[in-house]
């Protein structure tokens, strides 16, 4: 099964990542800021984007799903990420697998204009109108406010903290609010 619609919002596109997406990510996935809170170092290399591309298309073959890309209508121009991600045995997060984590990631200049709980609305109505039968779940660097309201804002709540051993950074562990839904 696929579930990697195109789906669209007022002012924005969000569709399947393509290799022509990897200079826009490359853009995003290099400023030092979009980094703050992951504990990862910026990308130094434009081909580093494009094996995270490639290794996203991937996870649309295997599961039907993946990260996908959040364009600006306006402008055509790639802006960041968000969606789904199925987490399988051997990457566990908080010792769970079997899951979707829900994530997003946006360059810097795109912050603060709301687009990220704009895409994460659109996902989240396709989530609960296609693919309640997964699992869901997020999770956010504990001081990172911005990213945590619009977890909260969607539906998620934390219910627990925990050290995300990737990175070894304190995080929140969200669960969607029972009877929610767009």
């Amino acid at each position: 099964m696929n579930y990697t619609p195109i789906l669209e919002t007022d002012r924005l596109i969000i569709r399947p990542m393509t290799l022509d997406d990897v200079e826009g990510h490359f853009s995003m996935d290099s400023q030092p800021e979009v980094h703050t809170y992951l504990r990862a170092e910026p990308l130094q290399k434009i081909e580093e984007s494009k094996k995270m591309i490639e290794s996203i298309q991937i996870q649309y073959k295997n599961f039907g799903v993946g990260r996908v890309a959040v364009i600006e209508k306006e402008s055509g121009e790639f802006i960041g990420w968000t969606g789904f991600k199925f987490i399988e045995e051997k990457e566990a997060i908080n010792n769970q697998f079997g899951f979707l984590d829900f994530g997003y990631r946006y360059k810097k200049e795109a912050w603060g204009k709301g687009y990220a709980t704009e895409a994460a609305k659109a996902c989240m109505d396709y989530y609960w109108k296609e693919m309640t039968h997964f699992k869901l779940n997020a999770l956010t660097h504990i001081e990172n406010k911005a990213s945590r309201n619009v977890l909260e804002k969607i539906g998620f709540e934390v219910t627990e903290t925990f050290i995300f051993d990737l990175w070894e950074i304190d995080c929140f562990w969200y669960e969607l609010k029972s009877g929610i839904k767009f």
